[in-house]
């Protein structure tokens, strides 16, 4: 994390991309505000994207409060990171919030969507401007609400009506049925997971009309083992897919989606307790002896067409949700 955050390093303020962050430079070559983002991959990319950006600072928030890192710093043998890096990366968070409220991926949002008729891919959708997404929205609106907690006096007002438009943002995109959509993995049971989590992590109440909404959409959807299930379908047809998981999942299950549903339940303490204990056994029961789960169907997708298989995806969510699962409920999960 520390290699990682564009142009706070001293090697990378010696490079030469360094001097085209100055405000001068910035305006000539339209170029959006770098210092402090956190891109896709190493420093050298040089990209700030919002979520990543997001996700960093979460990170690096996280890692402050462990007791064996902070010792590692004292002594020098972790590279300490300056609040200063920290005010960068929400000073890039808060000038990537769209007018609309939510946040896009690399830059602000704009266009208009009648662009799309001048698309001239023939594979991918949605990609003449940079939209606001859930996903983004929630990854940048909770590492400022995140960072807020530690540093309350930076920024504050800025901070917290960003929150607000944020919140409000990620309320005026949820479906009429209670989801979200959710444009990078397939699909609603991913959506559903940011929008919730975004929201309450920005105060909302889980008993609230939009919590509850989406709570009922994910159980309506939960089948008769227990698991969730989408495929690629959901994406490109903006509509869950009918017969969830068909191909290559478990009975219309897959250990992904249902891990991001139960995600999105645990964190608005769903009162289905049913529900949850029957997830939860769906997913101890498709774990390989290796302490692997099985790869499935595609999960991530990029620009609605795109799909992508994320090897990690099997395992870190599953163990994420049971962790979270068992922290929410405890051993009323064990109860018959």
């Amino acid at each position: 994390l520390e290699r990682c955050q564009i142009l706070t390093t001293e090697t990378s303020r010696s490079s030469p991309a360094f001097k085209y962050e100055s405000c001068d430079n910035r305006d000539k070559f339209y170029r959006h505000v770098s210092k402090g983002g956190w891109p896709f991959s190493t420093s050298a990319h040089g990209w700030p994207i919002s979520d990543c950006t997001g996700e960093g600072l979460k990170g690096v928030l996280a890692l402050m409060d462990s007791p064996i890192v902070m010792k590692a710093v004292k002594k020098g043998i972790l590279k300490n990171i300056e609040p200063s890096r920290l005010y960068d990366a929400v000073n890039v968070i808060l000038t990537l919030q769209n007018e609309d409220g939510g946040w896009a991926t690399y830059e602000n949002n704009r266009g208009f969507g009648w662009y799309e008729e001048l698309n001239p891919s023939e594979v991918f959708g949605d990609i003449m401007i940079d939209y606001s997404y859930v996903e983004c929205s929630m990854a940048s609106m909770t590492a400022l609400v995140e960072f807020h907690e530690k540093f309350p006096n930076h920024r504050t007002r800025e901070i917290k009506f960003a929150i607000h438009r944020g919140k409000e943002f990620m309320k005026s995109i949820q479906r009429e049925d209670g989801s979200w959509y959710g444009s990078w993995a397939c699909c609603f049971c991913y959506g559903c997971w940011f929008g919730i989590e975004g929201l309450i992590k920005a105060g909302e109440s889980p008993s609230s009309p939009a919590i509850q909404k989406c709570c009922e959409f994910l159980l309506s959807h939960q089948r008769e083992n227990g698991g969730w299930g989408e495929d690629f379908t959901s994406c490109y047809d903006k509509d869950y897919a009918a017969h969830g998981m068909q191909s290559y999942g478990d009975g219309g299950s897959g250990v992904v989606n249902t891990a991001w549903a139960l995600m999105a339940l645990s964190a608005a303490k769903c009162k289905d307790v049913e529900a949850i204990k029957r997830g939860v056994k769906y997913l101890m029961k498709r774990q390989l002896d290796c302490g692997d789960w099985p790869q499935e169907g595609i999960s991530g997708v990029f620009n609605r067409a795109c799909g992508i298989t994320y090897t990690a995806y099997r395992n870190v969510f599953p163990i994420w949700a049971l962790g979270r699962c068992a922290a929410t409920y405890g051993c009323v999960l064990d109860r018959d």
